[in-house]
């Protein structure tokens, strides 16, 4: 059975909206704090979850793994997606987005940092405006107003196996805070000795989805239509600005950023990088830390494009033998690179693209 994507797919109408971005990969982390989790007294604790791993004809559960929430990738790629756009000519952002700071909602032309000042958007539409709230979300409670994120990042979690399990490891260093001479203090207070957990492993997993067919679109309002932008901002170059920019912050974001940098910045490598662009609502690709997720992730695109006969996928390596040159598999093109530049302006260019296509 093949299936014919209807008309919103071609172009000829609003829904659904490409183009959809997946990812998947894995980097190593090496003496880093990854996410932080509480502290007890002068201890501060490292995330970690239990894992189940295959082992033969059985499974063993590992306790206490350490992993970097997905919840905090998610903010360093919106800080880092905030500086990518301004660097790019972008200014449709406010100073919250801009800063940092995860708190959203606010319209794009705020420029004061006292929140409790100022009002909430009444509506998706104004809200979108700013970076921050269109790529990433916002929820008002008050005013039952909210906007899905458009970028969904997976746990980072070591590679399931017995071996890389056993041999990601978690352990605490101390350091010493100095407190001057000229500051009031109390006795015992000159020299606070804290402990901060790390943790080291050979290969961490992670995903991304990103639907950045939605940029700029409403929705929960009105009918999908791309808004309108103040100051006579031309919509295309703007809401490819923003694709760009959400791009270039997911290799700003593997190289360690999720996990907590005040004491040292992490120590990592990007090792294998997978990135999947296309016309049509595909799948998401199997998590990085399976073994096999290079070799299920094009079985379950090749399923997916066989039956669907418009599709048009298009897969980028980097790192991974098993992609190797450019070949074509059942209206899936399979490229592999050499280098992370060419990988990512070949990703972007198709991205910029769908986005003029798809309008």
């Amino acid at each position: 059975m093949r299936i014919k994507l209807n008309a919103a797919v071609r172009g000829d109408s609003i829904m659904p909206y490409p183009p959809y971005v997946k990812v998947s990969g894995r980097f190593t982390v090496e003496v880093s704090a990854l996410t932080g989790s509480g502290n007890i007294g002068n201890y501060n604790q490292v995330a970690t979850a239990k894992v189940v791993v295959p082992d033969g004809n059985t499974y063993r559960v590992y306790d206490n793994v350490p992993i970097i929430t997905g919840n905090a990738l998610k903010h360093w790629h919106a800080v880092y997606l905030a500086q990518e756009y301004v660097k790019l000519g972008g200014s449709l952002l406010n100073i919250l987005c801009k800063h940092g700071v995860g708190l959203r909602g606010y319209k794009y032309d705020v420029n004061d940092m006292n929140t409790e000042s100022l009002n909430y958007v009444d509506k998706e539409q104004e809200a979108i405006i700013d970076l921050c709230n269109d790529l990433h979300g916002f929820l008002i409670p008050d005013k039952q107003l909210k906007r899905d994120t458009l970028v969904e990042i997976s746990h980072a979690i070591p590679l399931l196996t017995v071996d890389n399990i056993e041999s990601t490891v978690k352990f605490a260093i101390q350091h010493n805070r100095v407190v001057p001479k000229q500051v009031t203090k109390g006795e015992g207070e000159g020299m606070m000795v804290f402990k901060q957990e790390y943790a080291s492993g050979p290969l961490y997993g992670f995903a991304i989805s990103m639907d950045l067919g939605w940029i700029l679109r409403p929705r929960y309002e009105g009918d999908g239509s791309i808004i309108s932008l103040p100051s006579n901002i031309n919509i295309d170059e703007e809401r490819k600005r923003r694709a760009r920019a959400a791009l270039l912050a997911v290799l700003n974001m593997l190289m360690g950023s999720g996990s907590k940098q005040a004491r040292s910045l992490p120590i990592t490598s990007i090792k294998e990088l997978m990135i999947v662009v296309s016309d049509a609502p595909i799948p998401n690709l199997v998590h990085g830390a399976y073994p096999d997720y290079v070799k299920q992730s094009i079985a379950i695109l090749e399923a997916y494009a066989s039956i669907v006969s418009e599709a048009h996928v298009y897969v980028h390596c980097y790192g991974i033998g098993e992609c190797g040159s450019s070949t074509t598999l059942k209206n899936i093109s399979v490229k592999g690179h050499v280098n992370l530049r060419d990988l990512f302006d070949e990703v972007i260019k198709e991205v910029e693209d769908m986005i003029m296509k798809y309008k």
